[in-house]
C-alpha cells in the first residue's frame, strides 16, 4: 500500500524544496517516491524542476486539488500504476482551504485500498 503525504503552505514557503529533499532522503533509504504538483496555471516550473531530478511527477493544473479532485485521483492512480511507489508526496496550491474536508477525507474514502493518508 502506498503512503500519501500532503505538504501544504503558502507561495514561497518551501514546499517544493521540502518535497525534493524528502524524496532524496527516502530514495537513499530504498523507497520509491512519486510527487504531485498543483497550481492554478499550466506549465508548472516546479514540475519541470522535479522532472529534471529524475523523479516521477504528475501535476494538477488549472485549479486546486479541492476544485479538481478527479484530476488529483487520476494523478495518484497514474503514479501508483507506473511506479508502484512506497510514498506519494502531493503539494496542494496555497489557496486550498480545509484540506481535511475537501481532500484528505474523500481520498481516505475513495482510495482506501490504494493509499494510506499520513497525518
Amino acid at each position: 500500500m502506498t503512503r500519501l503525504i500532503f505538504v501544504g503552505g503558502f507561495l514561497g514557503a518551501g514546499k517544493t524544496t521540502l518535497m525534493l529533499e524528502a524524496t532524496k532522503n527516502l530514495k537513499a533509504s530504498g523507497k520509491k517516491v512519486g510527487l504531485i504538483t498543483n497550481d492554478q496555471v499550466a506549465d508548472l516550473v516546479d514540475t519541470k524542476l522535479i522532472d529534471k531530478k529524475s523523479v516521477k511527477v504528475e501535476e494538477v493544473t488549472g485549479s486546486c486539488f479541492c476544485c479538481n479532485f478527479k484530476a488529483l485521483c487520476r494523478a495518484m492512480e497514474k503514479i501508483v500504476y507506473d511506479l508502484r511507489p512506497d510514498i506519494i508526496i502531493a503539494e496542494p496550491v496555497g489557496s486550498c482551504t480545509d484540506l481535511s474536508a475537501t481532500i484528505i477525507n474523500p481520498v481516505k474514502d475513495i482510495m482506501r485500498s490504494e493509499v494510506i493518508v499520513s497525518p
